[in-house]
């Protein structure tokens, strides 16, 4: 009953934000496993190849979908075919056992299937689980269901001899068996729970923190980010490295096709910026039609490069609304982090780069401390020139 209500709970979850399909597919393991649990408690017959069938498509439908919900909020794919193989080598087993051998051996085969399944769930997890507290607990509570399904069973055997499901159902392990599990399954629910309202609360803040135009950061929340990452960058001992950008010509953009062409024009920029940098390197819009990166664990050399892709990419990019035979160029400019330097002074250097892009001809990258830009020779026509937009 615990488990269909949890399984409801993560449905409605879901519905609320349908992109986060981790929550219901751990809304089909909860729920799965009820009916596991329905079947085996409840039928005439638990002995019955019927029922073993049915208890342990839906027992192993609800572990692999409860690890599998788990990993993909951590971002890691779980091998499909190799978690279906297990279950489905546990079920011929299990209808092997139930012909001339006793009950004992069907169950560790089962446990120890559910097991199996937990135990490459937790290390799949494990990997990519962050260090907060909620992370560390659902890593744990896996741990704990893992070992359980492998001793638990075993004590039972041991203590209780040769026996088939009926009698198990009777026995003060089924019994603890009911409670640890349900235990088990509470504490994970909560704990998933929270999880799921964490990442939804974040999500929300996140979207009120970014640029509706482009969705990057904003400038303050931007800002706030940068500081917290050379905060990282100074205890970790990483490099960290600005691109400051810039659209060229942009005013002339405005003027000739109009503010909703260069509302395009920055869309497209974001867009890019989100597409070309990693998870750990941050981005935001600071202005305008100006736009800042800060680049984790990268020294300058590397991040000019970055750079350079970037504006190369740019000024073949089409914008939709200017003529074809005119691209929109950015210049660029680049600064490596100092340790024990503030955000302000880091972005101060990487900006006097930019201006000396902007003097260098514009469609440029230049790095602090450079006399002089990298020079570009680009096939297409650089930025919108009025008098020849006109003619």
């Amino acid at each position: 009953m615990l488990s269909t209500v949890f399984a409801l709970a993560f449905f409605i979850l879901w519905r609320r934000d349908p992109s986060a399909t981790w929550i219901a597919i751990i809304a089909v393991g909860y729920f799965s496993s009820a009916l596991g649990f329905f079947i085996f408690h409840f039928t005439d017959d638990p002995n019955g190849i019927t029922a073993i069938v049915l208890m342990h498509l839906c027992y192993s439908l609800g572990t692999i979908s409860l690890v599998w919900g788990i990993c993909a909020r951590y971002g890691q794919p779980i091998n499909h075919r190799l978690y279906i193989a297990i279950a489905v080598t546990g079920m011929i087993l299990m209808i092997g056992a139930s012909f001339g051998v006793d009950y004992n051996a069907r169950l560790y085969t089962a446990n120890a299937c559910y097991g199996l399944i937990l135990a490459l769930g937790t290390q799949t997890a494990a990997r990519k689980a962050g260090t907060e507290l909620l992370d560390k607990a659902i890593i744990l509570l896996l741990a704990i269901g893992t070992f359980q399904f492998f001793v638990r069973p075993l004590v039972a055997i041991m203590v209780e001899g040769s026996m088939t499901a009926g009698e198990y159902r009777e026995t003060p392990f089924y019994a603890l068996m009911v409670v640890s599990l349900a235990l088990a399954a509470v504490s994970l629910a909560l704990i998933l729970l929270g999880a799921a309202l964490t990442d939804q609360t974040k999500a929300v803040r996140e979207d009120a923190e970014r640029d509706a135009l482009t969705g990057l950061k904003m400038r303050g929340p931007f800002e706030a980010q940068a500081i917290a990452m050379l905060n990282r960058a100074r205890d970790k001992d990483v490099p960290v490295s600005v691109i400051v950008a810039d659209i060229d010509h942009f005013k002339r953009v405005n003027d000739i096709w109009g503010h909703q062409v260069g509302d395009t024009a920055i869309a497209s920029f974001g867009d890019l910026l989100r597409s070309t940098i990693r998870d750990t390197d941050i981005a935001g819009r600071i202005g305008g039609e100006e736009f800042c990166i800060l680049v984790w664990n990268c020294p300058e050399e590397p991040t000019l490069n970055l750079a350079e892709r970037i504006r190369a990419r740019f000024e073949q990019l089409p914008i939709a609304g200017i003529s074809d035979d005119v691209r929109l160029t950015a210049s660029f400019g680049v600064a490596q982090w100092v340790t024990d330097e503030g955000y302000g002074r880091l972005f101060a250097r990487g900006d006097a780069a930019l201006y000396r892009a902007k003097e260098g001809g514009r469609n440029r990258t230049s790095a602090d401390g450079d006399d002089e830009p990298r020079a570009v020779v680009s096939p297409i026509k650089q930025g919108p020139d009025p008098r020849e937009v006109r003619a």
